[in-house]
């Protein structure tokens, strides 16, 4: 810790050497301190700005009026400044015609908005064309109840998440181990490592088992599922031919580094969603109700369960990663509610519109695309689906990939080693994926193994463990309203 420094204006240089920071610019929120925001500009010094004393001065959770970005890269455009966080300065117009400027819009993914989109990415995709089936096996009014009140179930236990996260982070920062060498913080929080902060070594390892199993079903179901997709519109080459041909770009999206350089590939993956929601949306609404479909009620006992596997999984696998590259990550459960019921609102019209429709033949087709005649439209919206499993593998996949860097040292390594380090990894789980031929009983099979823990048992009954003396609930960083 160098020297202080005086009282510091707007706009005033201030030359710092590395990880040093002037004993007034420390996250201790002491009283008579002078607290600033430090913007870097070039190697010589920084832009000093000076804050709000007011909202931080004395005030043990700092993070909680002006948090900071807990870094899964390397940093730029900030350093550690006086709120013990890295403070990104707002994007303007006029920089968007620079090179930086130009990546800071398309890349630099840490807002509010940046993370509801993520959540909607990751939560449809391949389900939405299975769901159809899903509801035809529970019933339509069983389904819809399933859906509903598993999304509120996944809310609540991710606003637990969020206060695990949060308080883990504050005791760390207040331990002097979250800030790494250069006052930044590279590696990423997972949620096995949330998990085993607070209820011990074996329960982190077998969260992460879970997690991983997970996340591994979920990037096998993106390889089985493009292809499967393709053959619905083309049955020329078998499905396995497609697997090993989508290989190639699926290994590819295994570079994109951090949860925070998802902006504009979440934005295009919308938007193959979206569309083909309204196409079978409409392709159902044009074909008309059918005699066929009977009753809301279950298909039987087997079959009912079998949906509920995929209708109410829990959905938590990679949502510590996404919170991790927030700016503000207390906000984050907010964003997950909010890219929940977005997904909500695409899938649940399409698939009881399916269900009337086409009674019969979603009976014997886990995949709508199996249903649906084929034209133009049914084309383009396969293509934008394969694009979107893709983006998906790539948000599924990278949680593995993080556990493999950091099993091998190269997870805070720069990224010219750190993201080829990727691809050993990358070509086994692509190589499991070729092995499965079959789409729906994969998903059903691990989110039925996976999701009842990690979405709900887990952080539900750890909640209630650690949070069991009133010393604790009267420090736990969330607290209820009055």
């Amino acid at each position: 810790m160098s020297e202080a420094v005086g009282p510091l204006a707007s706009g005033q240089r201030l030359s710092l050497t590395g990880s040093a920071v002037p004993a007034n610019l420390d996250n201790s929120g002491s009283s008579g301190q002078q607290l600033v925001r430090v913007s870097k500009t070039n190697q010589a010094g920084y832009d000093v700005i000076p804050l709000d004393v007011a909202k931080v001065t004395g005030n043990p959770d700092l993070d909680k009026f002006l948090p900071g970005i807990p870094s899964n890269d390397d940093v730029e455009g900030g350093v550690r400044g006086a709120v013990g966080g890295i403070l990104l300065e707002p994007l303007q117009w006029h920089q968007l015609l620079t090179p930086r400027g130009w990546k800071r819009l398309t890349t630099e993914g840490h807002t509010f908005a940046d993370a509801i989109l993520t959540v909607a990415m990751a939560q449809i995709g391949q389900v939405m064309l299975v769901w159809p089936h899903q509801m035809y096996l529970t019933g339509i009014t069983a389904g819809v109840i399933l859906m509903v009140a598993s999304g509120w179930f996944n809310i609540w236990s991710m606003w637990i998440l969020v206060i695990f996260y949060m308080e883990r982070k504050n005791k760390m920062i207040k331990e002097g181990t979250w800030w790494e060498e250069g006052g930044v913080r590279r590696t990423v929080s997972q949620l096995h490592e949330v998990v085993g902060f607070f209820g011990g070594k074996w329960l982190q390892i077998i969260t992460q088992f879970l997690v991983g199993l997970s996340l591994l079903g979920t990037c096998i179901a993106q390889v089985v599922a493009s292809s499967g997709n393709l053959y619905s519109i083309d049955n020329s080459h078998s499905k396995r031919t497609y697997e090993l041909a989508f290989g190639a770009a699926l290994v590819c999206f295994s570079f994109v580094p951090t949860f925070r350089h998802f902006r504009m590939l979440n934005v295009i993956g919308l938007i193959g969603t979206t569309f083909t929601e309204w196409y079978i949306f409409g392709a159902a609404i044009n074909h008309g109700i059918q005699p066929g479909y009977q009753n809301g009620s279950p298909r039987g006992l087997e079959n009912f369960f079998i949906g509920v596997a995929t209708l109410a999984s829990g959905g938590h696998s990679n949502c510590l990663e996404m919170m991790d590259s927030m700016q503000d990550a207390g906000k984050y459960d907010w964003a997950f509610g909010l890219g929940f019921m977005y997904s909500y609102i695409l899938t649940v019209p399409h698939s009881i519109a399916i269900n009337l429709a086409y009674p019969t033949e979603i009976a014997l087709q886990d995949n709508v695309y199996g249903v649906l005649p084929i034209t133009a439209v049914k084309k383009a919206s396969v293509s934008m689906m394969i694009f979107h499993q893709f983006i998906a593998w790539s948000l599924y996949v990278n949680p593995l990939l993080y556990m493999w860097e950091k099993a091998i040292h190269t997870h805070k390594k720069p990224y010219w080693i750190r993201l080829p380090s990727r691809l050993p990894a990358a070509l086994l789980i692509w190589f499991i994926g070729v092995l499965f031929p079959f789409y729906s009983t994969i998903n059903s099979f691990f989110s039925a193994i996976t999701g009842p823990f990690i979405g709900f048992a887990i952080p539900c009954l750890l909640f209630n463990w650690y949070y069991r003396t009133p010393e604790r609930r009267a420090n736990c960083p969330v607290q209820p309203s009055k």
